[in-house]
């Protein structure tokens, strides 16, 4: 202390610090000039850690008192000043997710993100500073990397104008070096002591975690509903107590329910119009990226021919593969978990619309006992499957998206206390992107309501209620559920849209340039399964097969009755509902979207897509009837709303008891219409008309046929399958397996559709279907000479029959019997086995001395045998042979194939026929094969980016929710 100064207490707690701020700093004016001040090249941001540094290292010290009190208004920091020292400008303003960056006088709210571009730049101008000499390099390369991490993290976590920050401030110190070098040298030349000397004064990174942690932790505390009134904030708590243990105790329950009624599946499913996932191997990876469907004899040059939602369960099915887990495994713990998914994204969806619990219970029950999924989930229609957990999440997502809050009104100490939690939008709408894309995935069609829906959203007002006065009308305690100014953002609404209007964009293009293929909106991923086709009153009641006309060995008295019950009632709710004048509109939106889909379930039950044996096959009505269900449980729900449900029990009325006896009541509706179908399913599924499910079985597909498909050849085998015809005639189904039987590229409505069309005459078929039609008459006259080649050019080693006693089965066994180039191998359970005599001539890739005439070579089918190559991940070795030797791929020609030998390109001979022919030159060497086709790339690449941006914004990451009282 100085002489004569009053012992205050001013120099209690002083210490020294690595650095301070310059506002409040006190500093010796000589030594300020001394060290050249403050470096210039900082702005307010940084210059007091910079400065600090240099002031410790030329000897001097920075200490703090603590007890000293400066006032810092921090308008820098929180963005009230610009770079002149005025506002900032309007692009630099909005920040806040919600658009309120100003309060009601309009002044500017402070807001510290203003100031992130600036603050980043200087933080990273002074690593460059201070960094070591050796590390000093290299930091330039570490800034870009890091900068471009940051980038994608601040994206991640729905910041994008902080991603624009990390941009600018990444660029300006990478692209500024002579600033930090200047920098560096002037530290130096003022340096007396050694740069070790600060690291005791450093925050260990220890510090700084837990400091984040902190962080974390309260701004998750500032989540939580802050409920004043201790009453309603305990009876809130109590009430989401329940309903979790509501929501899981029922979720359990329908596990169970699956496990028992689909016992046999456990250790994997097949069977119905389930499609089979491909075997795990790598060139599915290769496939899916270069656009080439291995299916038959192969399909390229197709933008989206390949079924969206078969690639997607055939990719996890590869993944699980990784682990050894089995692709008809997947599809059993697919089948398990739609029923308790169902009930948990149904009642997820209704909390936007009803805060009720018994009503969100009946809705839930009443979407999942559905008989459109029940009967589904049966027959194997995996896409119903989907859309009974896509549709509903889509739908609630995209009302949160919107701004729509999930209310609780609970009773407080004197009167009821209503709670909003509004969601953060952009998560909201990354959900809505990503299920959106799994809808029209599903069924294409669906690309029209989910539009529908999103341009809806953006309207303010929709869902309004009809009259004026209806509000001035509602009492205190009604609560509106739908503000007029909630409406969709229009970058929202971009980002909702684009995953699943780019998926449907191919069908839409192929039916504007080709009208006869109209049916693909229609068709949905299956194996062709022939039903009965339902009537008005089947399908008004969510049935999407004749009800009538199905058989069950445990018919309960009156079950029909029983099955039309729950969506009657629910229709006749609706229609009640709709009539008697409300306050919502929704009611009647609603309605008018559950039209179209059963409009749509009808056209889809009466078109004819695929052709099974002699048996024209119709689309599956389930995607309408999904559209159909959920358009008449959200009608419901709007036009339940003035019944007060939610209206605390302590201060209800009779009418408000009697009402949600009522309601309560209702929730043994669904469980009774499911009935039926339950009962049957757990006392005897394989005899059930609801089920066509079965347990997988390895001796679907006989051993030596799986080795040879997954051996360096790809051999194939045709499958020959005799049915009766009209007239008394037989009819002989051919097609060729590389994989499973019936796998998700030959379920797709493309390659269906094609097939039906060249079996009804409407569709002249292509060389290649035409070399597999004149391939399969001749089997089917048995031993000619040029049979052997005629199967080794389609890569056919193996013939298979299925099982069966009828005359024309027996026949054509006994006519393969006694061809000369085949050989009977094995009889399994699928069915009567035989391969080529001459094993060596089949595969992927083959070789052999060309024939040529005028100039034209030909493929040779004399005496001349070709040879067989080893195909491994797209290459095989040629040995030496004659000039001129072509070789010729098993494919369907198409000119995006690249044949290169010895890393030269070789251009394919124009023969004409079926398949590519490219001729080799005479040495030895390595043939690589490839297949890109562009257009398909680039539209994925397109798809791509826009669902890595939907699951940006769905990642549950820096998550804002608001609560209001």
């Amino acid at each position: 202390m100085d002489t004569g100064e009053v012992d205050q207490g001013q120099y209690d707690g002083r210490g020294d610090v690595l650095a301070v701020g310059t506002a409040g700093m006190l500093v010796d004016w000589d030594t300020f000039r001394r060290l050249d001040g403050f470096d210039p090249h900082l702005g307010p941001f940084g210059d007091g850690l910079e400065f600090s540094r240099r002031v410790r290292l030329a000897g001097y010290r920075v200490m703090v008192a603590p007890h000293a009190v400066v006032y810092h208004k921090m308008a820098g920091y929180f963005g009230l000043r610009g770079p002149d020292g005025g506002r900032p400008a309007r692009s630099a303003r909005s920040f806040d997710p919600t658009g309120r960056d100003a309060d009601a006088n309009g002044k500017l709210e402070p807001n510290p993100k203003r100031s992130f571009a600036a603050r980043r730049t200087a933080q990273l101008h002074n690593w460059m500073v201070a960094a070591p000499w050796w590390q000093f390099i290299f930091l330039p390369l570490a800034v870009l990397v890091l900068g471009a991490l940051r980038v994608l993290w601040r994206i991640i976590t729905k910041e994008p104008k902080l991603a624009a920050g990390e941009v600018k401030s990444t660029l300006v110190t990478v692209f500024r070096p002579f600033a930090a070098w200047q920098s560096r040298l002037r530290r130096a030349r003022q340096s007396k002591i050694s740069p070790r000397t600060l690291r005791p004064l450093q925050a260990k990174s220890s510090q700084i975690r837990q400091a984040k942690t902190t962080a974390r932790r309260v701004a998750k505390d500032q989540r939580r509903p802050q409920i004043p009134d201790g009453v309603a904030r305990r009876n809130f708590y109590t009430e989401k107590s329940l309903d979790r243990t509501l929501v899981w105790s029922v979720a359990a329950a329908l596990i169970l329910v699956a496990l028992v009624g689909w016992r046999f599946a456990i250790g994997g499913v097949s069977g119905g119009a389930l499609a089979n996932l491909p075997a795990s191997n790598r060139d599915f990876w290769n496939d899916l990226i270069s656009g080439w469907i291995p299916a038959g004899l192969g399909y390229g040059s197709t933008v989206g021919a390949a079924d969206p939602l078969g690639l997607e369960v055939a990719s996890l099915g590869q993944v699980a593969g990784l682990v050894g887990v089995k692709g008809a495994v997947v599809l059993a713990v697919l089948l398990f978990a739609t029923l308790p998914l169902a009930w948990l994204s149904a009642w997820w969806a209704s909390g936007v619309l009803t805060d009720s619990r018994t009503l969100r219970a009946l809705a839930a029950l009443s979407w999942t006992l559905s008989p459109n999924l029940l009967v589904s989930m049966g027959l194997g229609q995996l896409p119903v499957w989907i859309l009974a957990v896509s549709v509903p999440l889509f739908v609630g997502s995209l009302a949160r998206g919107t701004g729509m809050p999930v209310t609780r009104t609970v009773m407080g100490e004197i009167e009821p206390v209503t709670v909003s939690v509004h969601s953060a939008a952009i998560i909201q709408v990354g959900i809505a992107a990503l299920t959106g894309f799994l809808t029209v995935s599903a069924s294409v069609i669906m690309v029209i309501p989910v539009v529908l829906l999103v341009g809806l959203a953006m309207l303010k007002g929709v869902a309004n209620p009809l009259y004026v006065g209806a509000q001035a009308e509602t009492r205190a305690s009604t609560f509106s559920r739908i503000p007029a100014r909630l409406r969709l953002k229009a970058v929202h609404a971009l980002i909702v849209l684009s995953p699943a209007v780019l998926l449907a964009l191919p069908t839409a293009m192929r039916t504007v340039s080709s009208p006869a293929q109209w049916s693909l909106w229609l068709s949905s991923l299956s194996v062709p399964l022939p039903v009965s086709m339902p009537n008005w009153w089947d399908l008004l009641t969510a049935w999407p097969l004749d009800v009538a006309a199905t058989a069950l060995p445990i018919a309960l008295p009156g079950w029909q009755i029983l099955a039309f019950l729950p969506l009657g009632l629910l229709l006749l709710t609706v229609v009640v509902g709709v009539i008697i004048p409300g306050r919502s509109t929704g009611a009647h939106w609603s309605l008018l979207f559950a039209l179209g889909g059963v409009v749509t379930a009808w056209l889809a039950s009466s078109t004819p897509v695929s052709v099974s044996g002699a048996d024209a096959v119709c689309a599956w009505g389930g995607p309408g009837l999904a559209v159909f269900h959920a358009g008449l449980i959200t009608s419901a729900l709007f036009s339940m709303g003035r019944l007060e449900l939610t209206m605390p029990v302590e201060i209800a009325n009779w009418s408000n008891r009697s009402a949600k006896a009522v309601v309560a009541a209702a929730l043994l509706i669904p469980v009774l219409g499911a009935t039926p179908v339950l009962v049957n399913q757990f006392a005897a599924p394989a005899d059930s008309g609801f089920n066509a499910l079965k347990t997988f079985r390895e001796a679907s597909l006989p051993a030596t046929v799986a080795q040879g498909q997954s051996s360096p050849r790809h051999l194939r085998a045709l499958n020959l399958e005799v049915a009766s015809a009209p007239h008394q005639s037989t009819l002989v189904t051919a097609s060729l397996w590389r994989d499973w039987r019936d796998t998700t590229f030959e379920a797709s409505p493309y390659l269906k559709l094609k097939n039906y069309r060249n079996v009804t005459g409407s569709r002249t078929p292509d060389a290649a279907d035409a070399v597999l039609q004149t391939t399969v008459a001749a089997v089917l006259g048995g031993s000619t000479p040029k049979l052997g080649e005629q199967l080794a050019q389609l890569n056919v080693n193996f013939i298979i029959v299925p099982p069966s006693r009828d005359a024309a089965t027996t026949a054509l066994v006994n006519t393969l019997d006694s061809a000369a180039p085949l050989e009977r191998i094995t009889t399994t359970e699928a069915g009567t086995v035989w391969r080529l005599a001459d094993s060596a001539t089949a595969s992927l890739a083959r070789i052999a001395p060309a024939q040529w005439k005028g100039g034209h070579p030909s493929w040779p089918t004399g005496e001349v045998k070709a040879q067989a190559l080893n195909v491994r991940g797209g290459k095989a070795r040629v040995p030496e042979g004659p000039a001129g030797r072509l070789l010729a791929l098993s494919e369907r020609a198409d000119s995006s194939f690249t044949v290169r030998f010895n890393g030269k390109i070789i251009d394919p001979v124009e023969t004409g026929q079926w398949n590519a022919l490219y001729q080799l030159p005479p040495s030895s060497g390595t043939v690589t094969i490839t297949y890109a086709y562009l257009p398909h790339q680039l539209w994925g690449a397109v798809l791509l980016v826009s669902l890595l941006i939907a699951l940006a914004a769905a990642l549950p990451l820096r998550r804002v929710s608001e609560v209001r009282l």
